[in-house]
C-alpha cells in the first residue's frame, strides 16, 4: 500500500498544463495528476490516512483554465504573475525562488527544466534526448536552451522522472548519473476515453471532417523528427488501387520545418492523391472515434521518449505500424508491426501486406491492441511520482 500521509506537500509546475498550446507535456501533467487524484481518493474513502496536499502553481491569469480539468483532490496554488512574465522568466532563468512564495516542500518540475527553489527538494521529468542526439529534428533554440538548461536542472535535482526505459538508458548514458535516482513513470492510456466506438459514432465523426473513404491515419505534430515526409512518398508510390480506396488522412498541428512537408502534401493533393488534413482542430473528444475508424495507423517517427499516437491506436483495437527505434518497441510490443524508420521500401511492403490482410490484422488487434495498452496505466505512474516524492 502506497503510504501517500508521508509526503506533506507536493507543488507541480502546472505552466505546461495551462499553456494555450496544449502539448504532449501538457498531456502527461495531466494524466499523472488524474491519478494522483484518483489516489487520494481511494486512500481518503477507504484507509482514512493522512493526504498529502498536492498543489499546482499556475499563474494567477491561469486558475481558470486549470478549473476546467476538473480534478477533486487536486488545487492550484496561485503565483503572483500572469503566464506571459511567468513563463518569460522561466525561460531566462530569473524567476525567484517558488518556494519561499508558494511553502517547503517536494516540488515536481515536468518540463525538463527546474525552477529556482531556496529550502525544497524536486524531481525533474525528462522526456528524451532527441535536442542531444537529433538536434536536426528539434527547433534551434529549443534544443539550445535545453542542451543549456537540463544539466543544471539534473545537478539540482533530487529524483528525475523519465517515461520509458530505453530514454532512462539514454538519460544514464548521456547524463553519467546514479541509476538509482532516474525512474520510470510512462504515460498512461485511458481506457475509459480509448476504446473501439461503434460504426455510428464512426461515421458521425467522419462526417465532422469530411473524411468519405476509408483511410490509414497518422497523428502527430507535423515536425521532421516524425518521418511524414516518408510516409507520404511512399503512401503516393502505393499502387493506384489501392490510393483510390482508401485515403491517408494525416491528423496534427505544425511544428516546426514543415514548409518542405506541407508543401509536398499540398502538391500531391492537388495532382489527385487522397491525402486528407482536417480543415478544423480534432478534438480530443472526436479522436478514439477518429482512430477507431481507421484502416490502420502509421507511426514512423525517426525517435521518441514514448509514442502515445500507437498505444491510443492499439486500445482502439486498430492495426498499428511504427518505427523499430527508441521507445516504439516497449509501447506496442507483440501487438504492432515494426520497421526502420530509414526504410521507405519496408514501409510500403508492410503497409501494402496490412491493406491485403486488413480483415484479419483487424481481428487479432482487436483482441491484442487492447490487452497491450491495458499495460500501461496513469494510476501506476502517479504512484511512482508519490513513492519518489515519499523517499526524497
Amino acid at each position: 500500500m502506497l503510504q501517500l500521509g508521508q509526503v506533506k506537500n507536493i507543488y507541480i509546475d502546472g505552466l505546461g498544463l495551462v499553456d494555450d498550446h496544449f502539448s504532449g507535456i501538457g498531456q502527461y501533467i495531466l494524466g499523472i495528476l488524474r491519478g494522483m487524484d484518483k489516489l487520494i481518493e481511494y486512500s481518503k474513502e477507504n484507509t482514512g490516512s493522512p493526504l498529502p496536499k498536492v498543489r499546482v502553481v499556475v499563474p494567477r491569469d491561469k486558475v481558470k483554465k486549470f478549473r476546467t480539468f476538473n480534478l477533486s483532490n487536486i488545487e492550484p496554488k496561485v503565483f503572483p504573475m500572469n503566464y506571459r512574465y511567468m513563463s518569460a522568466l522561466w525561460h531566462r532563468g530569473k524567476l525567484p525562488f517558488i518556494d519561499l512564495w508558494c511553502g517547503r516542500g517536494t516540488y515536481i518540475f515536468p518540463r525538463f527544466v527546474r525552477m529556482s527553489l531556496a529550502f525544497s527538494k524536486s524531481m525533474l521529468v525528462i522526456y528524451d534526448l532527441s535536442y542531444e542526439f537529433f538536434p536536426e529534428y528539434s527547433e534551434p533554440v529549443n534544443a539550445a536552451f535545453l542542451s543549456k538548461m537540463v544539466p543544471r536542472s539534473i545537478k539540482k535535482s533530487q529524483k528525475i522522472i523519465t517515461i520509458s526505459q530505453n530514454a532512462r538508458n539514454d538519460i544514464l548514458s548521456f547524463y553519467r548519473v546514479s541509476p538509482s535516482n532516474v525512474i520510470v513513470a510512462t504515460p498512461g492510456v485511458d481506457t475509459e476515453l480509448f476504446y473501439r466506438r461503434s460504426p455510428n459514432e464512426i461515421e458521425k465523426v467522419k462526417r465532422r471532417y469530411g473524411i468519405t473513404k476509408d483511410y490509414i491515419i497518422t497523428l502527430s505534430n507535423l515536425e521532421p523528427r516524425k518521418n511524414l515526409n516518408t510516409l507520404v512518398d511512399v503512401y503516393c508510390n502505393l499502387p493506384a488501387q489501392y490510393r483510390e480506396n482508401v485515403s491517408l488522412l494525416i491528423v496534427g498541428v505544425n511544428g516546426w520545418k514543415t514548409d518542405e512537408l506541407i508543401q509536398k502534401i499540398i502538391s500531391k493533393a492537388e495532382q489527385g492523391y487522397n491525402i486528407i488534413r482536417p480543415n478544423s482542430y480534432v478534438s480530443d473528444e472526436d479522436k478514439p472515434a477518429l482512430i477507431s475508424g481507421a484502416k490502420m495507423l502509421v507511426y514512423p517517427s525517426h525517435y521518441e521518449g514514448f509514442g502515445m499516437p500507437p498505444l491510443e491506436a492499439l486500445a482502439c483495437g486498430v492495426p498499428v505500424i511504427t518505427a523499430n527505434n527508441s521507445s516504439l518497441p516497449e509501447v506496442v510490443g507483440s501487438a504492432g508491426k515494426m520497421v526502420q524508420s530509414n526504410n521507405g521500401k519496408a514501409l510500403y511492403k508492410t503497409i501494402k501486406e496490412y491493406l491485403d490482410n486488413i480483415d484479419e490484422l483487424t481481428t487479432k488487434a482487436i483482441i491484442e491492441g487492447p490487452k497491450q495498452a491495458q499495460k500501461f496505466s496513469w494510476v501506476e505512474s502517479a504512484k511512482v511520482f508519490l513513492e519518489a516524492a515519499r523517499n526524497i
